[in-house]
């Protein structure tokens, strides 16, 4: 669906016309929007994510920011990594591998996004492959009553992986449905997506659906001018050998996904399934870099989610059951490099830039890999919580999760595919599978993990809370890991209170960091330990009146056994090792300050400093300075715009990186809302990066540019509750 200015204008004026009458008629104190929560009320939002039990957000035992549903239709957000950047601390790049968004928290992040935790209602959703969630998970916000994060480790309660920081994606329930709501949005890069909701009571059920379809061409202005394969056709051009470079061209950024979710529950039961199907996403800058218009990654993935909980059947006593299955199935056909590449191939079978032997081959078909990864996650948790002794909440738990995954590969070059020896001239489309060899890049991997937590919630005296817990963790593959934590509350006074946290974490290493093999430049280790990491804060939160909030957070951190990927000169080649040490500080300020009924300001100031104690040298990628802004004018009682800022600064590069430095960037962004118009319809239009600000973000190496972030975009949104 191709929409242009003049016809978005030319709607956006109907609506506004005809809803004027019927939004100045409707008694304002009815409606539950953006201003209907002061700062100081936001505040005392409550969350569980930092213990388990619910605590006012300011109280909590944690550095814990919440996002609410109406804060995401506010700003216009319609995937997760824009809610994300809101927050302070934590920014949206792209990794180099996938181009999926990466998240980097208070200067902490890799290339695979696997230091961040993401946990759907309290489940974990993150997969042992990379460490991190599924490519193309981007999760809608359609279906999302509220977002929370902690800034800071949490593998005290959640073990493996909450090592920077956890963010917890929390579903709708039938009661913040509450009836059936049906919705379509429409914008540029022919993207569409519709959804449906209902919520209700049956026999003593709280129930919520949700199905959401989500389809975009891709964003044509994200183009590439030179790629992985114009640096090899450079070489080659001496040998009379034309370009295979498809670059000047576009970033394959199409996709679509099909999001449902199931929600019941009752006294003792909270039973939940959420499914991702139909998942098609093209391979943004290409699996190697050299740009594929037409490879491709599809498949789906499915969480079942059942509690129990005994709750009031005993006095001191409260007994928890948790189960859940992840289950993931992806499959990826990618053209490596494109149609008509000539690459040199060594005596081994396997492309090979390092080697003089090599010999060239042309491959008319592209050089191919198929790839598809199976994994299964089962995992039960049992857990109590005992009330018996004055001001203390103890609670202990003990789980077992089991971790598996199955590969298929098959290629058209590579180890075992081909004779180095006595190379062909020419390679065709013919695939070869090497499932299960030692051909293959990943063979099957399975691991058991058991965990024990303990936790005491002791409040010491009306105005002082203490939190302390331990959690024990052991890893088949790797061992056993101890990770403590400690955080203590001083409400100084009715507006100001202040915690002091300390937590240890640790990330597991992923079973590709494991287990890779038969890559030219690349092998896994399968004597990785875990990276680990200690952190300290001091955090004020002061509320002088209802209107008004502000937070300061000031934060140390240690990081050891950092995996990294030295390269052998000896060898040539480079493999996964503990050999990285990083030390970060900071401090993040958040303001939010409603002037008035009409207007909200709100924002947040985020610097620190990171350095790699090898190198001496600040860590590359990583915004040293980062602010956001948001300004909210409700122009009429049902109508409001919001504006909104996200500056990034202060980024550096890698010595080894020629390319040009990273530049500060900006987007700027709009967003219209009326809410509740005749009572039922709600619509929204939003410009995204308004000004169409040239963003770029680091690429991998071997690409000699770096990745363009979106363009301008708008979309057109409504829906309809009844």
């Amino acid at each position: 669906m191709n929409l242009n200015w003049a016809s978005a204008c030319v709607c956006l004026a109907v609506v506004l016309m005809l809803s004027t009458t019927a939004s100045y008629a409707a008694p304002e104190e009815d409606m539950e929007d953006f201003f209907s929560m002061s700062p100081a009320e936001l505040a005392e939002t409550s969350v569980s994510i930092a213990s388990g039990t619910p605590r006012p957000n300011f109280r909590s035992a944690g550095s814990t920011s919440v996002i609410t549903a109406e804060q995401i239709k506010t700003m216009g957000a319609t995937e997760l990594h824009e809610v994300l950047e809101t927050v302070p601390g934590i920014h949206a790049s792209l990794q180099p591998i996938t181009n999926d968004y990466n998240y980097s928290v208070r200067g902490i992040g890799n290339k695979t996004n696997s230091q961040i935790l993401i946990l759907l209602n309290g489940t974990r959703i993150t997969t042992p492959f990379r460490g991190t969630t599924e490519s193309g998970l981007d999760l809608p916000v359609a279906a999302i009553q509220r977002v929370e994060v902690i800034r800071g480790p949490g593998s005290a309660v959640y073990g493996a992986d909450a090592f920077a920081g956890v963010i917890n994606v929390v579903t709708k329930k039938g009661k913040d449905i509450n009836g059936t709501q049906l919705g379509v949005r429409a914008g540029n890069w022919d993207s569409q997506s519709g959804w449906g909701q209902y919520g209700d009571q049956w026999a003593g059920w709280d129930i919520a659906t949700s199905l959401q379809y989500q389809h975009s061409a891709g964003d044509g202005g994200r183009i590439l001018n030179a790629d992985t394969q114009s640096g090899i056709d450079q070489g080659m051009a001496s040998m009379g050998i034309p370009p295979a470079s498809l670059a000047p061209g576009q970033m394959n950024t199409r996709f679509k996904s099909l999001n449902s979710h199931l929600n019941l529950q009752r006294k003792h039961w909270n039973i939940g399934f959420w499914a991702l199907n139909g998942l098609d996403i093209g391979t943004r800058a290409g699996a190697a870099g050299a740009l594929d218009p037409t490879g491709n990654a599809d498949g789906s993935q499915y969480l079942g989610d059942f509690r129990f909980s005994t709750e009031d059947w005993f006095d001191d006593w409260e007994f928890l059951a948790h189960l859940s299955y992840l289950h993931s199935d992806v499959a990826a056909r990618v053209n490596i490099f494109p149609d008509n590449a000539v690459l040199p191939i060594n005596s081994k079978g396997d492309i090979d830039f390092q080697s003089t032997g090599s010999f060239p081959v042309i491959f008319p078909n592209g050089v191919i890999d198929d790839v598809r990864h199976i994994q299964r996650i089962p995992a039960i948790e049992l857990g109590s919580v005992y009330k018996g002794l004055d001001n203390h909440l103890l609670r202990l738990s003990a789980g077992v999760r089991y971790e598996e995954i199955e590969v298929h590969h098959l290629s058209n070059y590579g180890f075992g595919v081909l004779n180095g020896n006595q190379p062909p001239l020419v390679v065709d489309g013919t695939l070869t599978d090497v499932t299960g060899t030692q051909f293959a890049f990943l063979n099957d991997i399975s691991r058991t993990i058991g965990s024990l937590m303990l936790q005491d919630e002791w409040q010491i005296a009306n105005d002082w809370h203490l939190t302390a817990g331990v959690r024990y963790d052991y890893y088949s593959d790797f061992g056993s890991t101890v990770n403590p934590r400690l955080a203590l509350a001083w409400d100084i006074s009715e507006q100001l209170t202040s915690k002091f946290l300390y937590g240890k974490a640790f990330r597991a290493p992923s079973f590709l960091e494991i287990g890779t093999q038969n890559n030219p430049v690349l092998f896994g280790n399968n004597m990785l330990k875990p990276e680990t990491i200690n952190t300290v804060e001091w955090a004020f939160d002061y509320r002088p009146f209802s209107s008004f909030r502000s937070t300061l957070n000031l934060f140390y951190y240690h990081i050891d056994d950092l995996i990294t990927t030295p390269f052998d000169n000896k060898q040539s080649i480079s493999q996964y090792k503990n050999m990285g040490n990083q030390d970060g500080y900071g401090t993040e300020l958040e303001l939010n300050w409603q002037l008035s009924e009409q207007w909200n300001l709100a924002g947040n100031y985020a610097w620190q400093y990171s350095r790699n104690d090898q190198t001496k040298m600040r860590v590359s990628g990583v915004p040293e300075h980062h602010v956001y802004f948001a300004a909210t004018w409700q122009f009429m009682p049902k109508w409001h715009i919001q504006s909104q800022l996200n500056w990034i600064g202060g980024r550096t590069s890698d010595l080894e990186d020629r390319r040009s430095p990273m530049k500060d960037y900006e987007t700027i962004d709009f967003t219209l809302r009326g809410r509740k118009l005749w009572e039922h319809l709600n619509f929204s239009a939003s410009l995204r990066n308004a000004f169409d600000a040239n963003n770029l973000e680091s690429a991998r190496s071997e690409i000699p540019v770096n990745l363009p972030l979106p363009g301008r975009s708008f979309y057109l949104e409504a829906s309809v509750d009844f």
